[in-house]
């Protein structure tokens, strides 16, 4: 019987360096594709009924420097919460090692989130996009995600698997 709360442990630490990695592309993206993303906050604010007192462009500021803290929290809440739902599937995973294990999760979460995008468009693949309003972005999201599952197999291990200490 696997430790619950060994596991969420160790989705937490792949969720935090996911969050990482994911802020840090968010923010990269943000700076390199400013004139898209104050068109998108335009967009958002059109939106709003009755209107904003603020612009795109007061908005933008606080968009680049809330992209690593917003992602750093969003990892770590997305890897507890897989991390106990690979725990229950851990069995059932094949792979020799919890290291491909969690690889194939994240390929198994992938494939349901594509078939939830092809059955409701703009709904489930932005659950593990940077950003999925510029389709050049995808791959790196889902590279970023596999690496999400690869690390929750390693973290998996480091935390389930400690070694028991003699008696002295």
């Amino acid at each position: 019987m696997v430790e619950r709360s060994a596991c969420a442990k160790g989705g937490l630490a792949a969720g935090a360096i996911y969050g990482l990695l994911t802020g840090i592309v968010s923010t990269a993206y943000i700076v390199l594709m400013k004139e898209q993303v104050i068109a998108q906050i335009r967009i958002a604010l059109a939106s709003v009924p009755g209107g904003v007192p603020i612009t795109a462009e007061d908005i933008y500021p606080i968009t680049l420097i809330s992209a690593i803290p917003s992602a750093l929290i969003y990892g770590v809440i997305l890897g507890a919460i897989l991390g106990m739902v690979f725990s229950f599937f851990y069995a059932e995973l094949m792979g020799k090692n919890s290291r491909m294990k969690g690889l194939l999760f994240s390929i198994l979460i992938i494939v349901a989130l594509a078939i939830g995008e092809a059955a409701a468009p703009n709904h489930s693949l932005g659950i593990i996009m940077v950003n999925t309003n510029f389709l050049p972005l995808a791959p790196v999201g889902v590279a970023l995600f596999l690496l999400f599952g690869f690390l929750n197999g390693v973290f998996y291990d480091r935390f389930s698997c400690k070694k028991k200490k003699r008696p002295s």
